[in-house]
This record gives structure tokens, sequence and C-alpha cells, in this order.
């Protein structure tokens, strides 16, 4: 394993912190899975400093978590937990942090959902105890939920498989009597409804959804659906479409195709800075993310030259690996 030179290394006992440009983690075990992410051949070549800091950054918002979770502050621990999966949704201990957090909620099919991201992730956090306990708690749970909750469940579960059908029927049971649900639980329920339509193409349906879910309270993942559905409908999209952030990556990297295919270049630029603040691993999502801000930037009359000599060597390090 190589770690970078840039950045500082402190050992006290059995134990280790690193610190770049006054930012420093806690102090942590000399197996901690932090020493992994910050091997050499896992980091961006180009921004190693600014990937590095990030790094540091999210160590420190999973650590904040996990005192979170030791203090019973749940719902805390998942918004710090959520926070690390936004910036990679590949990461084992937040997933499995945030499973025991909803765990302690007695929230136990989304904890068990969570433990499954996680041990897919990384096998090493394979806990047979736990998880026997998790489908215990899981199956209780289900066999005592309402009909209408059950209804959601089972959407979500066909969702999941790819039934988007049948899904839709689920979520349409469980939409039977509207007025019996809150307002951000309702909008969220329309959300699932409209995306499963989404996924079979009927995007008139969907798009009707998602406006119904914006009457019922705004929010940005219904935005971004709405302007999916008036894009493949050939229709104007909406402005709130062109600045949203509060959704996925992958969901915004698609905003961003979809941007750049209209010719809002100045909307997609904003949205890219904001990711490439937000992703520096160089995968596929990257090379795609970062050959998308060029094409914009040089639409706007831009200057690329420096960014396209970074991107030939990141290229050339992605290939390489």
């Amino acid at each position: 394993m190589m770690i970078p030179e840039k950045i500082a290394r402190e050992l006290k006992d059995d134990s280790v912190r690193f610190s770049l440009n006054g930012l420093s983690t806690n102090w942590m075990s000399c197996n901690d899975s932090f020493i992994l992410r910050i091997d050499s051949s896992a980091l961006n070549p180009v921004y190693l400093t600014e990937h590095i800091t990030k790094e540091i950054e999210i160590k420190n918002v999973l650590d904040e978590g996990i005192g979170f979770l030791d203090s019973g502050k749940y719902p805390k621990a998942i918004e710090k937990f959520d926070e690390v999966i936004f910036y990679d949704g590949k990461h084992g201990e937040a997933l499995l942090n945030k499973s025991f957090a909803l765990y302690h909620q007695k929230h136990f099919i989304k904890a068990l959902r969570h433990y499954k991201k996680a041990i897919k992730t990384d096998s090493s956090l394979k806990d047979v105890e736990y998880h026997m306990s998790l489908i215990k708690e899981a199956n209780h749970e289900r066999d005592n939920f309402p009909k209408i909750k059950l209804n959601i469940y089972a959407g979500d579960e066909h969702f999941q498989k790819g039934e988007f059908a049948d899904a839709v029927e689920r979520y349409n049971r469980a939409l039977e009597n509207p007025s019996r649900f809150k307002e951000k639980i309702l909008s969220k329920l329309l959300n699932k409804k409209a995306t499963a339509l989404l996924r079979l193409e009927e995007f008139e349906e969907a798009l009707e959804c998602f406006c119904e879910s914006l009457d019922v309270g705004l929010n940005d993942y219904a935005h971004f659906g709405r302007g999916m559905c008036q894009y493949r409908l050939g229709m104007e999209i909406c402005d709130e479409f062109k600045n949203i952030l509060d959704i996925s990556k992958p969901q915004m990297l698609r905003q961003v195709m979809i941007l750049n295919d209209l010719g809002f270049y100045e909307d997609l630029v904003k949205i890219t800075d904001y990711l490439c603040k937000n992703h520096f691993k160089v995968d596929e999502f990257y090379i795609e993310l970062f050959e998308t801000r060029m094409f914009a930037m040089d639409k706007l009359g831009i200057a690329t030259e420096k960014l396209m000599a970074d991107f030939n060597i990141i290229q050339l390090d992605y290939h390489k690996n």
C-alpha cells in the first residue's frame, strides 16, 4: 500500500491519524478502512489534494454519525450516514451503521435492506447473528403491517425485482384512500408510483403522477421526475429541473445529459461543478461527467486547455488500472 506523501501521519500506541493542510481525522485503529481509501492507487492523480481533503471530511462525518448512533440520536446519525452515502454509495461502513440506526428505530425491513447493501460492498462486514436477528424482526414487522403499509412495502419489493407493473398495482392499492397519509408520506408514495410508471415508459401517466406529488408538497425528486417525463414526451422542461441538487448522483448525471442535449450549458456547468466537488473517484461516472463538462464549457467559450490536459492524465490512469 502506498500512502501519498502529501498527507501527514501521526502514530500513538496502536492508533493513527492523518492530516492535510490543517484538516485532520480523529485517532483511528491502524487497520481502519479509511487507510485503504487513501491508498494512492484509489485516488485521483490530478486532483490528489482535493480528493484526500474530501476523504478526510467524509471520514469525520462518518465518525460524527457513529457518535450520534452511540448516544442514541438516531435521526441525526442517519443524516450523517446519508451524507457519506451520497458521496460514495458503496461506503460499506456508512451503510452498515445506517442499518444499525434504523434497527434501533424499529425499521427492521429498511435496516435489512441497508445491511445487505453493506455486505455486498464489503463482505468482511458480515455479522451472521445480526443478520438472523434482522430477518426475524423484519418478518415480524411485515406480519404486523396494516394493509396500507403492506401494499407500499410489497410495491417496493416488486420495484426492486424490476416488476414495475406489479409495483404500480400495489402503490395504487395503498393510494385508494390518500387522506390517511401525512403530506410527506403521500408525496413519497406518489413519487414511487410515478417512478415505476417512468420505468414502464408510461410517460404521460408518470408526468401526471409527479405533478400530483408536487401539488401535495414541493420536493426536488418530483421536479426531477417531471423534467424527465417532459423530456421524453418532447415537451419544454420545467425551469426547476435545471438546478435541482437534492437527488442522487446517478440521477444528477441523467439531469446533466438532458441539459446537454437541450443546450442548457450554463445550468449544466453549475451542476457538474457541484458533482466534481463530491466525486473524485475515477470511474465510468467520473469520465462521463468530465467529458460532458468540458463539452459544455467549450460551447460557452470557456477555456478548456487545462481541463483537457488533466483529463488526458486521468484517462491514462483510468485505463491503466
